[in-house]
């Protein structure tokens, strides 16, 4: 590329100069924009089953199953009271 001094152009030049190559441009992203998809392509997205198994919960559940006849039966003891009535009766 050669090295044009400006100075020596006339500012008319320099100015339709730069309109030519800005509407080519624009001309240009206009093409390009019918190949470009308009709309972003769909992801998959992974859905949780609706029904998981959750065994930290039905552990839990199966641990205090026995709590509130434990303590009807037995008023006034406390949960400290109702492992180790558990802890005996494995």
């Amino acid at each position: 590329m050669t090295d044009i001094d400006l100075s020596t152009v006339p500012l008319s030049a320099l100015t339709a100069e730069i309109k030519r190559r800005m509407t080519e441009f624009t001309e240009a992203q206009h093409m390009m924009a019918g190949f470009v998809p308009s709309e972003p392509t769909p992801v998959a997205v992974m859905q949780r089953a609706r029904h998981v198994n959750n065994t930290m919960k039905d552990a839990a559940t199966e641990r205090w199953a026995g709590w509130k006849k434990w303590s009807k039966d037995n008023p006034g003891k406390t949960t400290k009271d109702y492992w180790k009535w558990r802890r005996a009766n494995k």
